[in-house]
């Protein structure tokens, strides 16, 4: 009576085991294998385009010297926008940044580029300090200022921030939640709210599939 027992156990675990441990699998490789979309004006997935590559830039970093997109060239990268007297969002974000960091620290194929929307108070001593306050290794993430119009040009031509237009003038302002991930051949993977763990995760998941 009892091996007819453990007979009939081992049965029912099999058989509830197995379609699980396999639906388990497939459902890992599909989400490992699956290739990330390509994305063209407000957040919208489109086919791969060369001419939705994200142009170049040159602005000025935190330690004052002028840094160009060579930075980021052949890299995987992730760009924001913030400003460092942010009391709302911009905390969030730069930690869910720092997260990334944190989770890449050696690697080389990565890098993070956070552009001010207040370039006016957002002085390179004022960046150096906010990224030594947060213990942010320039090397791999820089913070960027510089002029107001071309920052915010920057954003919405070729980041795609924005769906709305704006003249980078006194009144105009930026305020976006959004990680971007942007590819080694400069195309647009992903949209992500910084401010949301779940969202940061995932992003950190894609950025190990780029880089694979």
């Amino acid at each position: 009576m009892k091996n007819k027992r453990r007979v009939y156990f081992w049965f029912v675990t099999l058989v509830i085991c197995v379609p699980l441990l396999a639906f388990t699998l497939v459902n890992y490789v599909e989400s490992n294998s699956k290739s990330l979309p390509y994305y063209g004006e407000n957040f919208v997935e489109i086919k791969k385009s060369e001419d939705r590559k994200v142009g170049d830039f040159e602005f000025t970093n935190q330690d004052g010297l002028t840094q160009a997109s060579t930075f980021v060239k052949g890299k995987v990268w992730i760009a924001c926008y913030f400003f460092t007297t942010c009391p709302t969002i911009c905390p969030r974000m730069i930690a869910g940044m720092g997260d990334i960091q944190r989770e890449f620290s050696d690697e080389d194929q990565l890098r993070m580029v956070s552009f001010t929307v207040d370039p006016d108070k957002d002085t390179p001593e004022v960046l150096k300090q906010y990224a030594s306050i947060r213990n942010i290794n320039t090397a791999q993430w820089n913070l960027l200022t510089g002029n107001k119009k071309d920052l915010y040009k920057y954003a919405r031509k070729e980041l795609t921030l924005l769906a709305t237009d704006g003249d980078g003038g006194p009144q105009d302002f930026i305020h976006s939640d959004r990680l971007v991930l942007i590819d080694q051949d400069n195309l647009i993977r992903g949209y992500y709210d910084g401010t949301e763990s779940t969202e940061v995760k995932q992003l950190i998941k894609d950025i190990r599939k780029l880089i694979k």
